[in-house]
This record gives C-alpha cells, structure tokens and sequence, in this order.
C-alpha cells in the first residue's frame, strides 16, 4: 500500500511503501469490529475480508444491519410501553369500577338493612309507654319509603354495570326503526312514573306537533334519554328540565361540533335531541372526560351518588345509532346535553 506525503513547500515527494506489518494491523482490527457488528446486530461477516475494501464493504453491510435492528428495536420498545400503557390504564379502570361500586353497593345497603332493622326492633319491643303503638303509621312509612328509595338506587346501580357489560361484550345489537320525537318523549317520561319523585320535565318539539323523525334503534333511545335525565335530575336538585327536539342540517357553514365526545354522524338531516337543566354545571376542561367508564366530576363539598357508566352508556348507544352526542355547561348555570341521530335510512 502507497501513500502520499507532501513537504512544507507543498510539493509532493514520491510515494513511499507503508510497512506490511502496519496494514495486517489494521485489516485485523477492522476484521475484529466486523465480528463484534455482527454479534450486536445478528449479521453475517462476509467471507471474503482480504482486502481493504472487502473490510469496508463488510463493515457498511453490517452497520446497515445494526441500524435496521436498532430501530426495529425502537419500534418494539415504543409498542411495549404502549401495551404496559394500556394495561395501566386497565388496573386504574379496574381499581376505580370496584372503588366506586363497593362504596355505591355499601351505601343503599347499610341504609336498608338499618332502617328495616328498626322497624323489627319496633315491631318486636312491644307496646311502651312512650309509643303506645310501637311504631306509628308516620313512622313506617317515613321508614319503609327510605328503604324504598334506596333499593331503587341499588337496582339502578346494578342495571347500569349489566347494561355496560352486555353492551361492550356483544356490541348489543341495535335495530332502527322511524318514530317521532314526541313518541320518544312520550316513552321515556313515563318509564319515572312509578318513581317517587319524578323528573320536572318541560318539553320543546319543533315543528309541532310531533317534532323530527328519528331513524335509530328506539329502545336505545329510551335508554339515552332515560339516562340524560336522571343525571339532569341528580345534579340540578329538583329544578325543571327542559327536553327538546328540532331538525337540523349539517352543513359547512352549521357543521357537527368537533369534539371528542362521540364519532360524527354521517347523515346530513338529523334530530337534534337536548336535554337542558339549571344544575351545578361541569368545568370545561372536563366535558369530554365526562363520557369516559367510570368518571366522575369532584364537586367540593358535595357528594352524589353513582358510579360515572350513565354516560358511558349514553355515548356507546349512541354511537351505535350512527349518531354523536356531547355537551356544554357552565358552573353554577347549568349544562345541556345534545344528541345527533339520524332522522331517515342512511
């Protein structure tokens, strides 16, 4: 092997032979570093490395062989994380559902075992002077309503967990049929009827006097709106709700809002449902969270009742009827809650 040298005057002198010994060194430390690229990165040296440039080109086929592997490996690493990111995500899922059920289950529970505890030691003491009639009228039926009440919560709670598993476990297969506004109205206000202390609710229809059409599965619909006012209830402490009904075309100029609340739909004449109360109201930055499982708004110094699926279920439904759903509030003022549904067959 030659090499150059110029002098100090920049001319070049005539090429001198580099030592034999020099050049074996440094073909045998390349070699060297070949085998170790091809250990790290799991290639194969080439079998031909007598050269200088057989080294070089030995040398770049590796590197490009760790550098595939290298990101390869990037790549695994990132799908990892996310995966133990899910499964997080899963343990947190986990440990709130059973937080909030056991507290919600312990809850009616203890006030029904309670109070009907108090009525058999009533009934069983025998007359005293006091209460000559051992329990009087007032007092069990003040008693008895409680309980009443508080095996309605404990259904609720037990007919929410049902319906989320049945929906995420089948896809809880919906059929669409045509029906009013009013009709939907009609159903879903009297499925309160046997409660004790129904909804308020005032009804808006536009155009009277049946409203738009809907195109969903109907039954589902009843369950949304069933759904909607009961959280309007819960959070406006018995103040009027205002349901209402009217078309509405999606245009350019009045476009579908774009949240992340629920999928867009894809029909351009839809019913625009809403469900409006004078209740606490919900922070912004917490109006898409609200339709996550399990979710529930801290309000300081107050507690309700519930496990955070009502709206979850509402949102999955709703979906389901190629429709959107989302909501607007503000605290002290109120919130609304807007469901888009088809109003005819796609």
């Amino acid at each position: 092997m030659k090499s150059d040298v110029s002098n100090e005057s920049g001319k070049t002198n005539k090429p001198v032979e580099q030592p034999a010994l020099a050049i074996n060194e440094q073909l045998e430390s390349l070699r060297r570093i070949c085998q170790r690229l091809a250990t790290i990165g799991g290639g194969t040296v080439p079998e031909k490395l007598e050269s200088l440039d057989d080294v070089i080109g030995g040398l770049s086929s590796l590197v490009e062989v760790c550098a595939r592997r290298l990101k390869n490996s990037r790549q695994d690493e990132k799908e990892l994380r996310q995966i133990r990111d899910e499964l997080e995500d899963v343990e947190r899922l986990k440990a709130r559902f059973i937080r909030n059920v056991s507290h919600e289950l312990r809850t009616p529970l203890a006030s029904i075992d309670g109070f009907a505890r108090a009525l058999l030691k009533m009934e069983t003491s025998g007359p005293t002077e006091s209460n000559p009639e051992m329990v009087s009228p007032e007092t069990r039926r003040q008693f008895l309503s409680i309980v009443s009440q508080e095996s309605q919560r404990l259904g609720k709670l037990i007919e929410d967990v049902l319906d989320l598993a049945e929906i995420e476990s089948s896809g809880a297969r919906r059929t669409p049929t045509q029906f009013t506004a009013r009709e939907l109205f009609a159903d879903a206000t009297n499925s309160f009827s046997n409660l004790q202390n129904p909804p308020v609710v005032t009804q808006r229809i536009s155009p009277e006097p049946d409203g738009p059409t809907i195109y969903a599965d109907r039954e589902a619909m009843i369950e949304v709106l069933r759904q909607l006012l009961s959280n309007a209830q819960k959070f406006s402490a018995g103040q009027p709700i205002v349901i209402g009904a009217e078309f509405v075309t999606i245009t350019p100029k009045n476009p579908v809002p774009a949240t992340e609340s629920g999928s867009r739909s894809s029909v351009n004449t839809s019913a625009r449902l809403y469900v409006k109360d004078k209740g606490i109201g919900i922070p912004k930055e917490e109006l898409d969270a609200i339709f996550e499982k399990f979710y529930k708004v801290e309000h300081p110094g107050a507690t309700f009742p519930g496990t955070g699926l009502g709206l979850s279920i509402v949102r999955t439904m709703i979906n389901q009827n190629n429709g959107q759903v989302w909501a607007t509030s503000e605290v002290g003022r109120g919130s609304t809650f807007y469901v888009l549904v088809p109003s005819q067959p796609a």
